[in-house]
Parts: C-alpha cells; structure tokens; sequence
C-alpha cells in the first residue's frame, strides 16, 4: 500500500466538468448555470478526496493460452488480458480509490441541488481517474529505469475480460480492504469512485489503443478521432 498522500491531485474546473461527461467549451459558450455548480464544487469538494493506492507486484511465471501465471500461482485468464500482457515478464495490480466521502457528500446533496450534486459527482470522477494516471506514470518512470516498458493500462469490464472475471482475480492478488474497498458478488467495487487495473511490464510492452476494443467504439462522443 502507497500512502494517498504522496499523491498530489489538482484539478480545475474542466477537470469537473469532462468528469460530468461534458465539453468544457460548450458549457462556458451556452451552460452558465453548469459552469457556476462546477466551479461550486471544486471548492467544497477537494477537501473530501482522500486518495489511496494498493500496488501488487507479480513475476510472470508462464504464459498459456488464454492464461498467465504468475508467482504465487496466481492466475490471470482470459482471451483479453492474455492477449494484452503478452510478453510481460512481470505483471502489476493496482487498486485505488478516492475513498467515500465526496461520493456520499453528492448524493446527498443531488437530493437538494442536482446540479451541483451531479458537479460533485463529476469532481469525483475525475479525482480517481487523475490518481489512477499518476500510478501509472510512476509504474512507467520505474520500468523505464530498469530498460523496461509498460503496457497500457487494463481494466476489469472490457470485452474480454467481464467485470464478474477480472475483479476477482485481481482482488485474490491484492487485499483492498486495507484501503476500505470491498466488491460486490457482481465485481462493483465500493466505494465506487474506484479503479483497478493491471499493467504488463517487459522489454518491449504494446501500447494498445483502448477505444479500439471498447464495446461503445462507436457511438462514444470522446473517442479520438
């Protein structure tokens, strides 16, 4: 477990509103109302994020079809995941979380004020994801000083890897409820302002494009063109 408090998370108003799921330069030309909750929330919210990382290190011991072991006989499967780390020589699991607080603050205050409710939860959204970015570039900063690579990022809910699969063998190799994270029977993590994922780490790791593999490729609006 990495202490939350070596990580630094700032965020702005855009950072709030593309967590709402919306174009900052829309909001500001045509949404004023939208744009004043945002900045509202930035301010009561920081104080509420309190980020936490759980990191599990495995060497790879042999890859399978469909499958890596790893030490510890842990296992990781899937046509995905499998495919994804191939050529790992070492496989990394994280979990982290932002923790309950900003979460539990939004919905009550939805029930009041929706519209700031919604730019909290939004602040919230885009906290963990900014903490789950910061993992990864220190992930890539240690490879890189050993000659090695990192793969992209994957998460548990892809095709190919369903959230009922990937939670589980990735909750059997790291224990976050050191860090107050606990899945459900139908791999929902809670507090859900929660991320895991795995990174593959080896002398030549692909970087793939996940919008390519992503089930809403096709009707996203912020996929890249």
């Amino acid at each position: 477990m990495e202490p939350g408090d070596e990580y630094n998370i700032q965020l702005n108003v855009d950072d709030v509103l593309r967590g709402e799921g919306v174009d900052p330069e829309v909001v500001r030309l045509r949404k004023p109302p939208l744009l004043r909750a945002a900045e509202k929330a930035l301010e009561e919210g920081c104080q509420k994020v309190h980020p936490a990382v759980i990191i599990h290190e495995a060497d790879v011991v042999e890859h399978r079809h469909e499958r890596i072991i790893l030490h510890g006989g842990f296992e990781l499967g899937g046509s995905l995941v499998a495919r994804h780390l191939a050529g790992a020589e070492q496989v990394t699991s994280v979990v982290c979380t932002i923790g309950s607080e900003l979460e539990d603050h939004a919905s009550r205050i939805f029930a009041k004020n929706p519209l700031l409710g919604m730019s909290l939860d939004g602040l919230a959204n885009a906290a963990v994801e900014i903490l789950s970015q910061q993992v990864c570039s220190r992930l890539g900063e240690k490879a890189q000083t050993n000659g090695l690579t990192t793969s992209t990022p994957l998460s548990p809910g892809e095709p190919g890897w369903p959230v009922e699969v990937g939670q589980p063998q990735i909750f059997a190799l790291v224990d976050p409820s050191n860090i107050g994270i606990k899945l459900t029977s139908g791999g929902m993590m809670l507090p859900k302002k929660s991320i895991s994922f795995v990174v593959g780490i080896g002398k030549e790791m692909a970087q793939t494009d996940l919008c390519e593999i992503c089930s809403l490729r096709e009707r996203c609006r912020y996929r890249h063109a």
